[in-house]
């Protein structure tokens, strides 16, 4: 985070914030012990309940873990910190974060309109779509496996790796843009294929995700399903001010 940007923040905030971006840039690596309360209290001039404010700021993030009687560490696995409802591209959250975002295209072809997809898209059962299936990678571990729908207008994407940020193709190629949507959360348990895939034990709980995403004219745009995780990511209720753009895509 930029000197400027962090003018507005309270104290506990700042330090937050500096402690974030040196686990960015690598100057406290996985694993590493964070100096102690004194020391931050000596290197800020702040109090001890505002070192210690900062300090749960990254644990609840997850980018931290404290050990009773021993300290600070920065976290061996990072989780992602995500918004529950508000709608943001995977690759600029991750990154905004300090972690490295990878994709893999797994599969790629047209699919039958069901259910709740066809409702979406106000199309016939069996109708075609464009599907496209990608694990999406956090700090080169696997965090989710998603498949996402698409309108068949978007059927050159199928000869295509789409291995970073879908949205960005959307916009630079198609000039459509996610604008507004909803999501539902439901328990899954992870199928022998998932659990390859994911690093996870067959029959795992995981989290399904399902997003219904419309472009800025008010279009369907896509639905993705998301098994993800659970232990590699957090969420949080947005501010009343919270932009509405859609997620991890």
């Amino acid at each position: 985070m930029s000197t400027s940007s962090k003018k507005n923040l309270t104290q506990y905030e700042r330090l937050a914030a500096t402690l974030r971006d040196r686990i960015a840039a690598g100057t406290y690596a996985r694993g590493d012990k964070l100096p102690s309360e004194m020391e931050l209290m000596d290197e800020s001039g702040l109090s001890r309940s505002t070192v210690r404010h900062a300090l749960k700021v990254l644990v609840d993030e997850g980018l931290i873990r404290t050990e009773r009687g021993r300290g600070a560490f920065v976290a061996d696995t990072p989780a992602l910190h995500e918004n529950n409802l508000v709608f943001s591209s995977y690759t600029k959250q991750v990154e905004g974060q300090g972690m490295k975002p990878t994709t893999r295209t797994v599969d790629s072809g047209f699919a039958k309109a069901m259910g709740s997809v066809a409702k979406f898209f106000d199309a016939s059962v069996g109708s075609k779509l464009v599907k496209l299936v990608r694990l999406r990678y956090l700090d080169d571990a696997p965090l989710c496996l998603e498949t996402t729908y698409l309108p068949p207008s978007f059927g050159s994407l199928i000869d295509r790796d789409i291995n970073g940020s879908l949205y960005a193709t959307l916009r630079q190629e198609f000039h459509r843009a996610p604008a507004q949507g909803h999501k539902t959360f439901e328990v899954c348990y992870a199928s022998q294929n998932e659990a390859f895939l994911l690093n996870v034990e067959r029959g795992q709980a995981l989290i399904l995700i399902t997003d219904y995403v419309y472009d800025t004219d008010g279009r369907p745009l896509h639905v993705s399903k998301r098994i993800q995780r659970t232990d590699r990511a957090k969420y949080t209720e947005p501010s009343a001010s919270a932009p509405n753009e859609a997620k991890c895509t």
